[in-house]
C-alpha cells in the first residue's frame, strides 16, 4: 500500500474513532485530524473540491476545539460564588457555572408572587436571601429560606405549578427565563443534564427537610 492510500485509511479510521468518542472535545479534535487526512488524500489524487471541503471542516472543528478548551480552562470564582457553586451547583464545572450564573437576572421581589397554582411559571428562581412561602388553597405548606429553587418541578415536568409561592417581605433572587432553559435542553443536552442534577440535589434537600417540594 502506497502512502497516498495509507493516508485515506488513517483518515477514515480516525473518523470511526470520532463516532465513538463520548467527550465533545475529543470528538472535535479527532475530526480535525481525520478531515485533514482525507483532505490531504483528495489533494494528492487531484480532487481539489473534496480537499477544499475538508479544509473547511478542519477549520470549523479547530475553532470549536479552541472554544471548548477556552471554556474549560481553570476559572477562579469570586468567594461568594465559590460557596454557591460548592453547595448548590457542584454538578457544573466552574466555567459552566459562571456562564449559567451570568445568564440569570438578579433582583429583589417584595411581598409578591413568584408562582401561581395552575399556571406555568415564566422563570426558574434561586433564592439568595429572604423567605418564600409556599401555599396551596390558602394553606401554608412550607417556607423556603435562601439556597433553594422555586418553580424547578414545573421546569422538569412541563406541568403547571401546583402551589402558590410568595415572597415574605423582601426576597433576593436570581432568575432564569424558562424559555431560555428549554432552548438549552434542545441545543445543549449535556449542560441541561447537569442542570437537572443540580435541581435533583435541591429536591433531595427539600425532602430531607421533610417538607414538600415546591413547583
Amino acid at each position: 500500500m502506497d502512502l497516498t492510500h495509507a493516508i485515506v485509511h488513517v483518515g477514515y479510521t480516525l473518523m470511526l474513532c470520532a463516532l465513538v468518542a463520548r467527550d465533545v472535545l475529543w470528538l472535535r479534535a479527532i475530526l480535525v485530524a481525520a478531515q485533514f487526512c482525507i483532505g490531504l488524500y483528495a489533494w494528492r489524487i487531484g480532487v481539489p473540491s473534496i480537499a477544499a471541503w475538508n479544509g473547511l471542516f478542519v477549520g470549523l472543528n479547530a475553532i470549536w476545539v479552541a472554544r471548548i478548551v477556552r471554556e474549560r480552562r481553570a476559572v477562579v470564582l469570586p468567594a461568594d460564588l465559590r460557596t454557591l457553586h460548592e453547595q448548590h451547583f457542584a454538578a457544573f464545572t466552574p466555567p459552566e457555572f459562571l456562564r449559567f450564573w451570568r445568564q440569570g437576572s438578579r433582583g429583589t421581589i417584595v411581598d409578591a408572587r413568584l408562582t401561581q397554582a395552575g399556571a406555568y411559571p415564566e422563570a426558574l428562581f434561586f433564592l439568595l436571601a429572604g423567605t418564600a412561602r409556599v401555599t396551596r388553597d390558602g394553606v401554608t405548606i412550607t417556607e423556603l429560606p435562601a439556597g433553594y429553587f422555586v418553580a424547578e418541578m414545573s421546569l422538569l415536568t412541563g406541568e403547571p405549578a401546583n402551589a402558590d409561592v410568595h415572597a415574605v417581605g423582601a426576597l433576593e433572587v436570581v432568575s432564569w427565563p424558562v424559555a431560555g432553559l428549554r432552548e438549552m435542553r434542545e441545543r445543549e443536552p449535556a449542560r441541561w443534564s447537569r442542570l437537572q442534577s443540580v435541581i435533583g440535589h435541591d429536591v433531595v434537600a427539600k425532602i430531607q427537610r421533610r417538607q414538600p417540594t415546591s413547583r
